[in-house]
């Protein structure tokens, strides 16, 4: 049947006719099409070393001959001088193993379709080498299947496309996250400054707190360092004012801030009048201790 790949009888007969007689056939070809889509090594390395020989010649003639009709010098080769040299050597790396290399499928690809990787001559040598200059190889592979037919063949060298299935759409109603921090991004209205006279009225009722709590917890029987808890007890039996539960610890820090920067100022004003030996009001100055 000649719509098969060649049989170990056809590889004996190509190998046996001299190289000027031998011609590459569908068959042939075949043989090293299968084996760089599968990686299968269906015959022994002896039947397959004079076709990997007359290929590998032929790829090289071919780059060879097309580098020639390059505008400008060619370019030279890597350890040789000549084709000849080149070929010289690869057939030595060859003939060198007594399987096939472990390389044998990159190799059949590369004998089959070199153009779709390489264009110049020096580059697909140095390929060749490349795959040659291994040590490990490869017996035949067992459990063979039968001979494949040429036309069954896929292309050599390239990539197929591989089909996933579609994804099916997600049918889980998706909840929304809620921020973690809400930051307000409207315009606060800036506090307005407080006055010496508020401060000082703050910190009179605070004063003031303060003695009706420990006059509170002296008359229950409650030490002075308790009398926080005296004010609690009196918030929750409404004796206390009213007004003095609304008195915040930070009215009370402000108050004091603004009585403080009052009386820094006042001193600095007097201590310059002193400096200045400048009498305040018409009086005689009158040196004030800043404590």
């Amino acid at each position: 049947m000649t719509d098969l790949i060649a049989s170990d009888e056809d590889l004996r007969r190509f190998n046996s006719l001299p190289n000027k007689g031998k011609r590459l056939t569908p068959a042939l070809r075949g043989v090293l099409a299968e084996a760089a889509n599968t990686g299968i090594v269906r015959y022994n390395w002896l039947l397959l070393k004079p076709l990997v020989l007359y290929m590998l010649d032929s790829v090289l003639q071919d780059f060879d001959a097309e580098s020639k009709v390059e505008i400008g010098p060619p370019l030279p080769l890597a350890n040789d001088n000549s084709l000849a040299d080149l070929q010289s050597r690869l057939h030595g790396y060859v003939n060198c193993f007594t399987e096939a290399p472990f390389t044998f499928q990159r190799l059949c690809e590369l004998l089959v379709e070199p153009h779709k990787q390489y264009t110049y001559l020096h580059k697909v040598a140095l390929a060749f080498e490349r795959l040659l200059l291994v040590v490990k190889t490869q017996p035949v592979t067992g459990n063979l299947p039968p001979r494949p037919r040429i036309a069954e063949l896929r292309p050599v060298n390239e990539n197929i496309a591989v089909s996933y299935p579609v994804r099916p759409p997600d049918t889980h109603q998706r909840v929304p996250l809620e921020p973690l921090f809400h930051i307000d991004t409207e315009a606060q209205p800036a506090a307005e400054p407080m006055s010496i006279d508020t401060a000082s009225e703050v910190l009179s009722t605070e004063s003031q707190v303060q003695t009706h709590a420990v006059d509170q917890g002296s008359a229950r029987g409650v030490a002075p360092m308790q009398h926080s808890h005296a004010i609690k007890t009196e918030e929750n039996g409404t004796s206390q004012p009213a007004h003095i539960s609304r008195i915040k610890t930070g009215s009370q820090a402000q108050a004091s801030t603004v009585l403080g920067q009052s009386k820094a100022g006042l001193l600095n004003k007097v201590h310059a009048l002193e400096a200045a030996n400048v009498p305040a009001n018409g009086t005689e100055v009158v040196k004030v201790d800043g404590s």
